[in-house]
């Protein structure tokens, strides 16, 4: 009588919220180290929703989490953002790719408007996928509201996306305006 042997490779469930120390373990190669972590083996392979996680370079803890067919943008002390659109279907989660960074870019600006007081912080990232495409996603931090007893100041940000032409438009017009600044002042 033969037996019937697993495949090669478990399924682990692997926690989202992973301490640093934790996130460049390869736990299949390390089992000792899942109790530690908060690892286990995922006991339902039909289940499809088991999150899965990749990290960016940049900004420092920022993550994607895949949760079905659902991607979240994952930003530290912030609400999560889905992403939407083809970075879905082409941008692949598994064991080996959950220890490689993905090789974002991330462009940030605050901008002042000196007549009005205002601060605008805008930001792009580009992210990179397996299907050698490039998406990129632009997005605003408006302003804290109330004050640090307040629960808008306490809990997370709200970081709001928007089109990228906009951001663009922001980054040129306050480019030139301190061009046009320095300008003035070299004159004096």
């Amino acid at each position: 009588m033969a037996g019937c042997a697993g495949s090669g490779e478990e399924q682990l469930e692997i926690p989202t919220n992973l301490p640093p120390i934790c996130r460049d373990i390869d736990f299949s190669a390390n089992p000792d180290m899942r109790e530690v972590c908060g690892v286990r083996k995922a006991h339902n392979k039909a289940y499809k929703n088991i999150p899965q996680q990749r990290y960016l370079i940049k900004p420092a803890e920022t993550s994607i989490v895949k949760t079905g067919k659902k991607l979240e943008l994952r930003f530290q002390n912030s609400l999560p953002i889905e992403l939407t659109g083809g970075i879905v279907d082409d941008l692949r989660f598994s064991q080996d790719l959950r220890l490689q960074r993905v090789t974002n870019t991330y462009d940030y600006h605050e901008i002042y408007n000196k007549a009005s007081g205002e601060r605008m912080r805008i930001f792009k990232m580009g992210i990179p996928t397996e299907a050698n495409r490039t998406y990129e996603f632009c997005f605003h931090i408006p302003e804290k509201k109330g004050n640090a007893r307040t629960r808008n100041r306490a809990m997370g940000t709200n970081i709001d996306e928007m089109d990228c032409a906009d951001f663009e438009e922001f980054v040129a017009a306050d480019l030139a305006a301190k061009k046009a600044e320095q300008e003035a002042a070299a004159k004096r």
